[in-house]
């Protein structure tokens, strides 16, 4: 790989957060030497290159464009891999506290590795479902309390010096229910209003794939129009979600049934075509079968809810679309009524 040694020092340092002044602040140069460098019109001194890479928490190779791979990246995945060691679909919740436990570990040892920060905020995010809907931890509300506002910390920081949007967003998202599951409505409120919004029709996604159609002609658009599809199918996945449970839990059967039929049918619309749809779907169809059972269940129709969860796991299991090890986790599920409030 070409040696770049200007610009590699700027993507790390904007990959960190870090403003020019505050790189220049742990050298010890001034902040025009930082500027110089990055605008390749000077180089640092070959002994500035170790403590350039210390203080980006880079390898030197890294640094000098040799690999592209991070210091960073490597524990990253390194932590992820054994988180997911930890996960245990027969107890989520458990499970959750548990994943949620190593990460805090590790987000402390690795302060400003911002992809373990969120993914501890993500979890924290998450368990904060259980502790507040499940009762977890309410022998212990004090270990409750510390967890989550360690996770309201750590999201903070990953707002003000992740520098990466997509990271920022992600952070805002999952503040915004660890405030809902705390019932604290106006802070989460907050981080609800400034996430990205559909309600101004100005989406990145759209307007890239005309940018690609001008740029690189038609057939470009067709990987393009597929990502974008695949991003749209995970968002509606979500509101199918979203809406299944409310109405399926606290509105009438006849409201719950109208709005599965019509989740249903965009369910698998999307279906129809393969190249859109993600692996989300046959989770995204659990929770569907298990709103609708709970529905019946709520209305007193017992043998209806019976016969909904009796097809959905003979379908399945016929189908084979979960592993022996998840196809156990949802028939505990369903068989257990886990979850019926």
């Amino acid at each position: 790989m070409k040696n770049n040694l200007g610009a590699n020092i700027k993507i790390y340092r904007k990959s960190k957060g870090f403003t020019q002044e505050e790189l220049a602040g742990m050298l010890g140069v001034t902040p025009q030497a930082v500027s110089r460098w990055e605008q390749e019109v000077g180089m640092p001194d070959v002994s500035m290159i170790v403590p350039i890479a210390q203080a980006l928490n880079i390898t030197t190779d890294a640094l000098l464009g040799y690999h592209m791979q991070s210091q960073d990246d490597r524990i990253s995945e390194a932590v992820f891999a054994k988180m997911k060691e930890m996960e245990d679909v027969e107890n989520p919740g458990l499970s959750t506290l548990k994943v949620c436990e190593y990460l805090a570990g590790e987000a402390n040892k690795n302060p400003m590795n911002f992809d373990i920060l969120l993914k501890y905020v993500q979890n924290v995010a998450g368990l904060s479902y259980y502790i507040d809907m499940e009762h977890l931890l309410d022998h212990d509300p004090q270990k409750a309390e510390a967890i989550l506002e360690d996770g309201i910390r750590k999201g903070i920081t990953i707002i003000r010096y992740a520098g990466e949007m997509k990271r920022i967003n992600k952070a805002h998202y999952a503040l915004a229910w660890i405030y809902i599951h705390k019932k604290d409505f106006d802070n989460a409120r907050e981080h609800v209003n400034v996430l990205p919004t559909l309600e101004g029709h100005c989406i990145k996604e759209e307007l890239n794939m005309s940018l690609v159609f001008f740029e690189k002609g038609f057939e470009a658009v067709k990987d393009t129009s597929v990502a974008f599809n695949r991003l749209l199918f995970d968002f509606i996945a979500r509101q199918v979600n979203t809406l299944t449970t409310h109405y399926c839990y606290f509105g009438t059967l006849e409201e719950a049934l109208e709005i599965c039929d019509w989740c249903e049918g965009v369910l698998k619309a999307y279906a129809a075509n393969p190249a859109f749809v993600t692996d989300v779907l046959p989770w995204v169809f659990r929770k569907f079968y298990f709103s609708k059972m709970s529905a019946y269940l709520k209305a007193g129709k017992e043998d209806k809810a019976k016969e909904i969860c009796d097809n959905y796991l003979r379908d399945i299991r016929e189908k084979g679309i979960f592993s022996e090890e998840e196809y156990k986790s949802v028939e505990k599920e369903f068989k257990e009524k886990i979850y019926i409030l």
